[in-house]
């Protein structure tokens, strides 16, 4: 791995964390606005990233993602517990306190896309890097990085804002067991489909870390091509 392979992807690495920690502070400002002040009194409505630790999700995968080098990176907390008895209106409360993790990705992605589109049109530095941020991020080889504007870095990171949030926000949303996308169709599912669904998680999963990715990128790709084309980026 080079040295900016390997600067890219701690550099990843951060603003996942940022990311993750968003999604799991949203929620537990959700449940506990919502009634169900469960997370809250774990710790969980917090930026702080240690209060959602998962040592293979947040620490061992993105480990593996370092030295494998993928064109995108992975990575999960553990859990927001919520208890659904808490809330006033049990499964619409719960489903908007889940759905606040990946709106908060959304919302983030936007945000960053906004601020990025303003910055290259008052910034000539900014637009000189928008480009060369973009290769970057997606790991185009043989990038110039030579003599780029200061102002750079802040492109890069608004930059990968953008693409970190977005796959998040779709990852979260997978159909799959354990997922923010899982958990909201249990509560939709007749009662024997639902406790079909649980019983076979465990067979979900491994189909997931098969064919997931492929999943994810089918919907990932439209929508980061729609943030691509409002910013003027070309691959």
């Amino acid at each position: 791995m080079s040295t900016i392979d390997f600067g890219l992807s701690i550099f990843e690495i951060v603003v996942m964390l940022f990311a993750l920690s968003l999604h799991d502070c949203a929620q537990a400002w959700a449940a506990n606005r919502l009634g169900d002040p469960t997370a809250k009194m774990m710790g969980r409505l917090t930026m702080n990233p240690m209060q959602h630790f998962d040592a293979f999700g947040t620490a061992l995968f993105p480990l593996i993602y370092v030295l494998r080098s993928p064109p995108f990176i992975m990575g999960w907390t553990k859990p927001v517990t919520m208890t659904a008895g808490n809330f006033r209106r049990m499964v619409r409360d719960e489903t908007v306190a889940i759905l606040a993790g990946p709106a908060m990705q959304l919302v983030t992605a936007v945000l960053s896309l906004v601020t990025l589109m303003v910055l290259v049109r008052v910034n000539q530095g900014a637009a000189m890097s928008l480009q060369t941020a973009a290769l970057l991020a997606r790991r185009v080889p043989g990038v110039d990085t030579m003599d780029l504007p200061s102002i750079f870095p802040v492109v890069l990171l608004l930059y990968h804002c953008i693409l970190i949030n977005l796959l998040l926000f779709v990852f979260n949303l997978m159909p799959f067991p354990f997922f923010d996308g899982g958990k909201i169709l249990v509560n939709f599912l007749p009662y024997n489909a639902a406790q079909t669904f649980q019983r076979m998680s465990m067979y979900f999963m491994i189909g997931f870390f098969f064919f997931g990715f492929a999943m994810v990128l089918t919907f990932f790709g439209p929508l980061m091509a729609i943030f691509n084309a409002l910013l003027g980026v070309r691959f």
